[in-house]
C-alpha cells in the first residue's frame, strides 16, 4: 500500500512540475503601442496647450499655433481659438506670410539651414538639384583638408543623396521618396536634431551604401563641386541601399503625413528602427498633430506597454497546474494517514 502511495505521489509531482513548466512557457506578452489618446488626456493639460500657442505666436509661428489649437479640439481641451485670432491673422497677412516664406526658402536653399516648412522646402530643393549635397559634402571635405573633425553622418547622408539623385533622374521619380528621406534626415543631421542611437543606426544601414574613406581619399583630386560630386557617386553602392532606402522612405511617409517642417523636430526623439516604425504610425493616424503630440509626450508616445497574452493554452496549463497540485496534496495527505 506505501508503495502504491509512494508510486502516486510521485506521478503527481512529476505533473505538477510538467504542467507548471507548459504555464511558464505559455505566460507571455504582447508588446502594445502606447495609448496616444489616454496619454494626452492624463499628461497634458489646456493651459499647456494655451501656452504653446501663446509662444508660436511670440515665434512668428502661426502654422505652429493653428496646430496647437486643432490639437485642443481633437482631444477636447477647453481653449477657446478666437482669444488668439486677431494675432494670427495678422500674422497671416499676405506680406507677412510673403517674406517669411521667400526668406526661408532662400535660407534653406542656401545654406541648407531651416526651421519652417518653405525653409526645409529649400533645403530639400537644392539636394534635388545635387547642388545641396554637394556644397555639404565641399564643406565636410574641407574640414577633412584642415585636419579638423568631419561629420561622418552627413557626408553619408549626402554622398547617398548624390547617388538618389542619378538614380531619380534614370527611373523617372521612383527613387524621389527615398531621396526626399534622405535629404529630410540629413537636414536634421545638421540641425544636430537626431539621437546619438538614431546616428548610430543610420550610420550601420549608411556604410555598406557609401564608402566614407574612399570618398575623402577620391576627393583629393577633385577642385570644384562638380568633382565632388562624381566623387560621391564613385564611392556610392547602388546594390546595398535596400535597408538604408525603407528607413528613407518611413522618414519621407513621415514627412508627408504631418508636414515639411515639423517631421525635422519629431526625428530627434526616435532611436532605432522600432521608434521609427511607430512614429510613422502615430503622423499617419494624426497627422499634421504629430509635432504637438510629440512636444507634449516625448519618447512616452513611442513606447510600448507589456500586455499578457490571453490563450487557450495558458488557460488550459493553469487548470492543469490546479489539478495536479490537488492530486500532490491528496496524494501526500494519503501517505501520512498510512503512516
Amino acid at each position: 500500500m506505501k508503495i502504491w502511495n509512494f508510486t502516486v505521489l510521485l506521478v503527481s509531482l512529476v505533473l505538477l512540475v510538467g504542467s507548471l513548466k507548459a504555464l511558464l512557457d505559455y505566460w507571455q506578452y504582447d508588446e502594445m503601442a502606447a495609448d496616444v489618446v489616454q496619454l494626452m488626456l492624463h499628461q497634458v493639460s489646456a493651459e499647456d496647450v494655451r501656452q504653446q500657442v501663446r509662444e508660436s505666436i511670440a515665434n512668428n509661428n502661426p502654422a505652429d499655433a493653428r496646430m496647437y489649437l486643432s490639437l485642443a479640439s481633437t482631444f477636447g481641451y477647453a481653449v477657446d481659438p478666437t482669444e488668439f485670432e486677431a494675432e494670427l491673422q495678422r500674422l497671416e497677412s499676405p506680406l507677412n506670410t510673403a517674406r517669411r516664406t521667400v526668406n526661408d526658402f532662400a535660407s534653406g536653399f542656401l545654406d541648407g539651414e531651416a526651421s519652417s516648412g518653405a525653409g526645409v522646402a529649400g533645403a530639400i530643393t537644392a539636394d534635388f538639384t545635387v547642388v545641396g549635397d554637394a556644397r555639404d559634402l565641399w564643406e565636410q571635405y574641407q574640414l577633412y583638408a584642415k585636419g579638423e573633425p568631419v561629420n561622418e553622418l552627413i557626408v553619408t547622408l549626402a554622398g547617398v543623396g548624390v547617388g538618389l539623385t542619378a538614380a531619380t533622374v534614370a527611373s523617372a521619380g521612383t527613387a524621389s521618396p527615398a531621396k526626399g528621406g534622405i535629404s529630410t534626415t540629413k537636414l536634421a543631421a545638421r540641425a544636430g536634431k537626431l539621437t546619438p542611437g538614431f546616428q548610430r543606426f543610420l550610420l550601420r544601414q549608411g556604410s555598406d551604401v557609401f564608402n566614407y574613406k574612399g570618398f575623402l581619399l577620391a576627393a583629393r583630386a577633385e577642385k570644384n563641386l562638380d568633382g565632388i560630386s562624381k566623387a560621391a557617386l564613385k564611392a556610392y553602392n547602388p546594390q546595398a541601399t535596400r535597408a538604408l532606402k525603407q528607413t528613407a522612405e518611413q522618414v519621407n511617409s513621415i514627412r508627408k503625413a504631418s508636414s515639411t517642417a515639423d517631421v525635422v523636430h519629431v526625428l530627434k526623439y526616435v532611436e532605432n528602427g522600432e521608434d521609427l516604425i511607430r512614429l510613422e504610425k502615430i503622423s499617419l493616424k494624426y497627422g499634421t498633430q504629430t509635432k504637438g503630440i510629440m512636444k507634449f509626450l516625448g519618447k512616452s508616445a513611442l513606447g510600448t506597454v507589456r500586455v499578457l497574452r490571453k490563450t487557450t493554452e495558458l488557460f488550459i496549463s493553469i487548470l492543469a497546474s490546479l489539478v495536479s497540485l490537488i492530486a500532490f496534496f491528496v496524494s501526500l495527505s494519503g501517505i501520512k494517514l498510512a503512516k
